[in-house]
């Protein structure tokens, strides 16, 4: 892929810095982190101006490790710039080679496709797909101002991939989703890696598969956080919002906001919850239960503050209740009867039995939803049946 060099602007930030050595902090900070590892990943965060792809916004916070909500629909933000750290490791999860075809799903400011280009190089080839055409255009007009003019960028619902660029070695979505869609599966080529932020119940996770005919196996696996695929394969039905300026994630928010909303009214009992949460929630996310998550609004305050944001909604003989964690305190909040508060006992003596592995060792395997019959699930596995795909989740390393 041709590029044309395109030097930093004249500009300082507040700091007193030129862009050019703001990024080359950012890139040591990653580094320092122990989050960048790959030579020719630093080396695009290197070299791609971020800010160009960031007008308006302060040079300083261009080049901090933030995610930066660029549109809106309403209070909901419905596109952004990826924060740097987890850019990089999805990079680094895709290994895109010089000379490869790549399929990037949710265009956003264009920044992700310009450091896909420096990575596949002018034999390479770059397409970058997003529904909203005027993020489409907008991030056509970045690559073009930075030097990237070669990436094709298209205005279409990225469920469908995109046709005319195929066969792809590597496919990227930087949008989360809970399915993997047939297009994706036909256009990219047997042995290649798709990358996506997969919806586990409570969180994403960032799974890179390789593509064994039909079905594919993870190898790797990072918790994240992403705004919905939109289109034709949405799955924004799991989000909510609630009065004074919350949002609902739950598997089934819409049945949910109404009496999780009136239980919030209520005045919380307070439990200790002497245990690990984030690992426990991971595993909660995929049991068959009514797992939720609440987020602020965008560009909206709460009136009132909740801390715990991952909890457990259940209905019992004494009616429904409500459990949220309330870190960075080992305190749980009981809302209503106490339904909740027993199953997350009984989901806590489970976990501990399964001694699952942190979320990040976890092993996944897809299979096709239709090919499943007569597929047997690993032994310790949970299984996430989705409306294309069928995902068998190993937990734990298997017993010797």
């Amino acid at each position: 892929m041709s590029k044309q060099h395109v030097s930093d602007e004249p500009g300082m930030g507040l700091s007193g810095l030129p862009p050019s050595v703001l990024r080359a902090r950012m890139v040591e900070r990653l580094r320092a982190s122990g989050v960048l590892r790959d030579a020719l990943v630093e080396r695009a965060l290197a070299t791609v101006p971020r800010h160009r792809f960031l007008p308006g916004l302060p040079l300083d916070q261009a080049y901090a490790d933030i995610a930066v909500p660029t549109h809106f629909d309403g209070d909901t933000p419905i596109s952004s710039a990826s924060q740097p750290a987890i850019v990089a490791i999805m990079l680094q999860q895709l290994q895109p080679f010089a000379g490869m075809r790549v399929l990037e799903i949710g265009a956003g400011t264009g920044y992700n496709a310009a450091l896909l280009a420096e990575l596949v190089g002018p034999a390479g080839r770059v397409t970058t797909v997003d529904i909203d055409a005027v993020i489409a255009d907008e991030a056509r007009a970045h690559l073009e101002g930075a030097g990237y003019p070669t990436v094709r960028v298209v205005a279409a619902d990225g469920a469908g991939g995109w046709p005319d660029g195929a066969p792809y070695d590597r496919i990227e979505l930087t949008v989360g989703t809970s399915d993997l869609s047939p297009a994706w599966v036909a256009q990219l080529k047997d042995g290649g890696m798709l990358v996506m932020p997969l919806w586990l119940g409570t969180t994403d996770a960032s799974v890179a598969f390789r593509k064994h005919g039909d079905t594919f196996t993870s190898e790797a696996l990072t918790p994240c956080g992403f705004m919905r695929l939109r289109g034709q394969e949405t799955d924004l039905a799991h989000w909510a919002s609630l009065p004074g300026g919350w949002r609902l994630a739950s598997g089934r928010a819409a049945a949910l906001a109404a009496p999780v909303a009136r239980l919030l009214k209520t005045r919380p009992r307070r439990r200790l919850w002497p245990h690990q949460t984030l690992a426990f929630v991971q595993y909660l996310g995929l049991r068959p239960l009514d797992l939720v998550a609440l987020w602020p609004e965008a560009k909206r305050k709460p009136r009132r503050c909740i801390r715990g944001r991952y909890g457990l909604y259940a209905e019992g003989a004494d009616g429904p209740s409500l459990c949220l964690f309330s870190p960075p305190l080992p305190v749980l909040l009981i809302f209503g009867g106490t339904a909740a508060e027993h199953a997350l006992q009984r989901e806590m003596a489970a976990w501990q039995t399964t001694r699952a592995s942190p979320l990040d060792q976890w092993q996944v395997t897809a299979h096709p939803r239709d090919a499943i019959q007569g597929i047997a699930m690993p032994d310790g596995a949970v299984r996430l049946v989705r409306r294309h795909y069928v995902f068998d989740i190993q937990l734990a390393p298997p017993r010797p």
